[in-house]
């Protein structure tokens, strides 16, 4: 019988018992031996062999004397016997910390400034070192991506940044930070010795822009600013990442309106200027109102506790 077929011995009659027995006698050697580690008797351990032959069709050992020895189909079949104990011994494992609440996962999605922002990498690492732990699979998304896996129950909790886009009823929102937003300017440019700058100064630069989403997002805080400063912004270039919009800020290809955070970045060619007239934005968390979950819940604890007046240029 080649070992290719056994999978498809759906209606044999084989339990983990015939396996341990299996994969005993193959590192002893010796039936005798192998029952004593089993803590059965030989007879028992020679039956549960035999009922596992029988079910396979196929002779695993060949018998030399008080010894034995795999056959060709028993030294195939052992490493599938090996990989299926160690899998009920991990699902084993699995099942008794789910069961004690150790084992706990969630996905997270955040906007690529979250990343920057000292309250993000303070949940993430509190979360890191909570007992027990909580496991954080993180996703790079945009707003609305986020809030519609969130709806789809694909994601966990969000960090998004104000304006919102259109919410759900079913989502809740959690503010974590307020901060304001600078201007990034070429470090040589002579108005980047100001301390203070007026957006209206800027009336006549590119600016480099957010990417246009269903609703909300920072594209939209910076037009709103530009307005209230009297002019439209002149869009020079559309970008997803706000890493890359500092960048083109560095190699001069305009300016940008960006989180104070953003500064920790601190990217060679690149200054910021504090605004006139303050624009903000918030880093927010977004949670399903139904979830109940220990592990979200203990997330929400830990964000709560976060500090408002943290120093961002840190």
């Amino acid at each position: 019988m080649n070992h290719l077929d056994w999978p498809v011995l759906a209606d044999m009659q084989t339990d983990l018992r015939h396996w341990r027995a299996f994969a005993a006698a193959a590192e002893t050697q010796h039936f005798h031996a192998a029952a004593e580690l089993l803590g059965i008797s030989q007879p028992a351990l020679s039956q549960l062999i035999r009922t596992l032959e029988t079910n396979l069709g196929s002779r695993l050992f060949d018998r030399q004397g008080r010894r034995i020895k795999l056959s060709a189909a028993g030294e195939a079949l052992l490493p599938e016997a090996q990989m299926a104990l160690s899998q009920a011994v991990r699902a084993e494992m699995v099942g008794r910390a789910i069961s004690r609440g150790e084992t706990r996962t969630l996905t997270a999605g955040y906007v690529g400034s979250a990343a920057f922002h000292p309250s993000f990498t303070a949940l993430i690492s509190a979360a890191i070192k909570m007992r027990p732990p909580v496991t954080l699979k993180l996703n790079q998304l945009t707003a609305s991506q986020q809030v519609q896996r969130l709806v789809e129950q694909t994601l966990d909790f969000a960090m998004i940044r104000s304006p919102l886009p259109i919410l759900d009823p079913a989502l809740m929102i959690l503010p974590i930070h307020t901060e304001s937003m600078v201007l990034a300017l070429p470090a040589d440019d002579i108005r980047a010795a100001q301390p203070v700058c007026q957006l209206k100064d800027f009336a006549g630069d590119p600016f480099i822009q957010y990417i246009q989403q269903r609703s909300g997002g920072l594209r939209g805080q910076v037009e709103a600013a530009c307005r209230q400063a009297g002019f439209e912004p002149r869009i020079a270039h559309t970008v997803p990442q706000i890493a890359t919009m500092l960048c083109l800020v560095g190699a001069h290809t305009g300016v940008a309106l960006v989180p104070q955070s953003m500064m920790r970045l601190a990217l060679p060619g690149v200054a910021y200027c504090e605004l006139h007239d303050p624009v903000t934005t918030e880093l927010i968390l977004l949670y399903r109102r139904s979830d109940t979950s220990p592990a979200l819940r203990a997330i929400l604890k830990l964000a709560r506790g976060l500090n408002d007046k943290l120093n961002l240029s840190k």
